[in-house]
């Protein structure tokens, strides 16, 4: 004979459901494990980067490098994270790897260039969370987004420098720079409205058409010399100054960037986590239902398209006024597919998830731009291990970026932190 007691356990291992105050305790419990495993990897990670203050630590007689430990810690912390399936925490030591690896290595990452790289990641942070509204949470697959960008980055250096060849009543705008900015982003809404017809279409046919508003702005940039200057770009695009201090260095547009970006991505945050947002995912879902309880799908959907090419201006703009030239071979096809790359590799839908995946492509991007300098640093080792000349680089960017998104398709199609929602 068995008491109550005795037979709770037995019926709770045999499978049996849980009361609502026992599944609540299991889920603190569960809660707390994830809080304490994440911190003792950050304790960690904090300890080993305390060593550079040991001064035998990175000394050369002991051949111990921080960076080296950090190198294999990570390695260690991506195998558990594969195993347990925490992608969220495979990313950070998959950040944590990478970062260790270049600056192990010393592969000429100064602190202007390593500026230089978080500026490109700010910008493309904005362009890839404005896509990602569209694409991830309204199911709109559009290649046009970089000519968005293009569009305010050619409104932006217009309005702040004299037309080469202008018409009558056009000499010199030399616009006031914030302004400017703004006005980049109307245009670029404009010119997203003009194209708007587009949008009837469905799957397929629009990817197209979205496309073909690519070629097309490419077009209009080349044959409009009198204030473009075409194919010569316009250069001499004036950075920003506030208060008499100019962002004239890499280091010091950080400082401008990053703000602009926060900005335009708690933004857009905020209206995909708002129930507007929640009328976008019924849409992608699916229209009929959106349809049936009021929402005009069809203008939502253009609004959608409107917004986000309007915070692609402004990336455009930001992004012209750091490298100062405006050429219209930097907006084409190819960098939107990219753009469409960075939303799926960080997760598709996830507001956080764009902007790890613009951080993840500006990181892999230049690690790979070093695999001429890797495999000739495993050839000094290994003589038979061949070495990768530089003028290939282009080629294994391109290569690198097809096989990862080959995997990601197979194993994780749902991107870095697409299983997690974060609120």
């Amino acid at each position: 004979m068995t008491t109550d007691a005795q037979e709770e356990p037995q019926a709770l291992s045999d499978g049996g459901e849980l009361d609502d105050d026992q599944q609540e305790v299991v889920e603190v419990l569960e809660g707390w494990h994830a809080v304490v495993t994440s911190s003792r990897v950050l304790i960690g990670f904090g300890a080993l980067m305390l060593l550079a203050l040991v001064p035998f630590a990175t000394g050369h007689w002991t051949g111990v490098h921080v960076t080296t430990i950090h190198a294999i810690a990570s390695v260690g912390v991506l195998a558990i994270a594969a195993l347990q399936r925490r992608y969220g925490l495979g990313a950070f030591a998959l950040f944590i790897l990478v970062l260790s690896l270049l600056w192990r290595f010393e592969w000429g990452l100064s602190d202007e260039y390593m500026a230089h790289l978080i500026v490109v990641a700010s910008v493309f942070s904005i362009l890839a969370s404005s896509l990602n509204m569209s694409v991830g949470y309204t199911g709109l697959m559009s290649l046009s987004h970089a000519g968005f960008m293009g569009v305010g980055a050619y409104a932006f250096a217009v309005l702040t420098t004299e037309t080469l060849n202008p018409p009558p009543g056009a000499e010199g705008f030399n616009l006031p720079y914030w302004p400017s900015i703004v006005v980049a982003g109307i245009v670029a809404s404009v010119v997203a409205f003009i194209v708007s017809p587009i949008l009837r279409l469905r799957g397929h046919f629009f990817v197209l058409a979205t496309v073909t508003v690519m070629l097309s702005l490419s077009q209009v940039v080349l044959a409009w010399r009198w204030m473009t200057n075409g194919s010569l770009a316009i250069r001499e695009v004036p950075r920003p100054v506030i208060f008499g201090y100019a962002f004239d260095t890499a280091e010091k547009f950080i400082l401008f960037s990053i703000p602009v970006a926060i900005v335009c991505i708690v933004i857009l945050w905020r209206l995909v986590e708002s129930p507007y947002g929640r009328v976008l995912t019924t849409i992608r879902a699916n229209p009929a239902v959106a349809e049936s309880i009021g929402k005009n799908v069809g203008f939502v959907r253009l609004r959608v398209y409107v917004i986000t090419a309007f915070f692609a201006g402004v990336a455009g703009a930001v992004y012209v006024s750091y490298v100062t030239v405006a050429a219209h071979s930097q907006y084409l096809v190819e960098f939107s597919t990219f753009l469409l790359i960075m939303v799926v590799l960080g997760g598709s839908g996830r507001w956080l998830g764009a902007v790890l995946g613009a951080i993840a492509y500006v990181t892999v991007s230049e690690v790979v731009r070093y695999v001429p300098e890797i495999t000739e640093w495993f050839h000094s080792y290994i003589s038979f291990f061949p070495v990768i000349p530089g003028e290939k680089t282009g080629g294994i960017t391109t290569m690198t970026w097809g096989a990862l998104l080959f995997f990601l398709m197979l194993f994780r199609p749902q991107g870095i932190i697409g299983r997690y929602r974060l609120e």
